[in-house]
């Protein structure tokens, strides 16, 4: 029964929301912002919200439509590749500078201390690392949930919304990389790594071997659907158990063979399909229960008024990164403002990244609602202010 009632809560009553408001909300923001309306609710009238979920079938779905969901973009950076422009120098230029001023300005903001009422370090965790957190989650641009936005531009502004995809996918990228190493450093403090021995050999053996295969593999293989899912499964289960035998987190395992999967098998798995099936069938669950899990009481005035504060100076520094090195010399300000609206979206890859430093404790609860609601209003925002930005230049060029 406790699973019928988490799958009606936290599943179909998402769904029908999305389908209620036709989309003008991204389902990416819908489910954890029903699990952070329950917390909230629960604190204020004072139920229990353990009635509702998460239920232990439900947790499992959803864990493994999140894992499928990572999956998936690392997927789309393979697939995407021949479709988006050609990743030059002033294009690498763009994403290198558009990841890393909104990071120092979260660094920044962080070790100085001036919103520390919120922004409280964990007790044992170095300022550096949990500051690291912080901007990190401050330079995500989302790639999933941009390839849906751009699928759905009109045509005319298709070739800016690929240009936005190349850029995403080099800071997602990197965004997984520094994941990755703020949790080496993290273990590293506390002793965790390196002590696993030959389980840890092994798993680094994995990824060296799915990066000789990555331009090898399957061209000799029938294309069967069940050698494909079986390929798929394989690939996926193999980068989320390395990850997690060396000390990490399994979502970076997911994603990483989703990156080193080869060309052809990628385009096999469909990963659109893929990434449709989890985000809407699977991971509901998972992003639900997240926002479930927050406490209701640190969701106050003071939290949601840095949230709108860091949204507010992650924004304005990708507008910045992309006006100081726009990917073509003689792109014009309007342009230049469009794209760096489009990669200021946050989207499901803040969430995931912030769950995965709340889980390692290099945040805090409090941190972590911050990061959610900072990723739900800028991933709602994002359509909005491109139609806006798109207007306005309409409008100046029939002027």
């Amino acid at each position: 029964m406790t699973f019928l009632i988490d799958l009606l809560c936290f599943l179909v009553v998402p769904v029908l929301c999305w389908r209620l408001v036709r989309g003008a909300v991204p389902m990416a923001v819908l489910p954890i912002l029903t699990g952070l309306a329950v917390a909230i609710a629960a604190d204020r009238f004072g139920f229990d919200k353990a009635v509702l979920g998460p239920s232990e079938w439900g947790e499992t779905i959803g864990w493994l439509g999140v894992l499928a969901l990572a999956f998936s973009a690392g997927l789309e950076t393979r697939v995407t590749a021949d479709h988006a422009p050609t990743l030059d120098g002033r294009v690498v230029g763009t994403a290198l500078i558009a990841l890393a001023l909104p990071f120092l300005v979260g660094l920044l903001v962080s070790l100085s201390g001036t919103i520390d009422a919120v922004l409280v370090r964990p007790a044992g965790v170095s300022p550096w690392l949990s500051a690291g957190a912080i901007g990190l989650c401050l330079a995500v641009s989302a790639l999933p949930v941009l390839v849906g936005i751009v699928r759905e531009l009109p045509l005319a502004d298709r070739p800016l919304g690929n240009l936005s995809l190349r850029i995403a996918a080099l800071d997602d990228a990197i965004l997984w990389i520094g994941l990755a190493v703020l949790l080496f450093l993290h273990g590293a403090e506390g002793g965790a790594v390196f002590s696993g021995g030959l389980a840890q050999v092994g798993a680094v053996g994995v990824f060296a071997v799915m990066i000789m295969l990555r331009g090898r593999l399957v061209r000799p293989l029938p294309d069967h659907a069940a050698i494909t899912v079986a390929l798929g499964i394989a690939y996926l289960a193999a980068g989320a158990w390395a990850t997690n035998v060396l000390g990490l987190h399994e979502l970076l395992g997911a994603y990483f063979a989703g990156v080193l999967t080869p060309k052809p098998l990628a385009e096999r798995l469909r990963p659109e399909g893929l990434g449709k099936i989890a985000l809407f069938g699977l991971s509901p669950l998972f992003f639900a229960h997240r926002g479930l899990s927050i406490d209701g009481a640190v969701v106050t005035a003071g939290a949601l008024g840095v949230a709108l504060l860091l949204l507010v100076l992650a924004g304005l520094s990708k507008l910045a990164a992309v006006h100081l090195m726009p990917p073509a010399r003689d792109m014009p300000a309007s342009e230049r403002t469009r794209l760096g609206l489009l990669l200021q979206c946050k989207g499901l890859m803040e969430i995931v990244a912030a769950t995965i430093l709340v889980q390692a404790g290099l945040i805090t609860p409090t941190v972590f609602a911050v990061l959610v609601t900072l990723a739900l209003v800028s991933t709602t925002l994002t359509v909005p202010l491109f139609r806006l930005a798109s207007r306005a230049r309409a409008l100046r060029a029939a002027a």
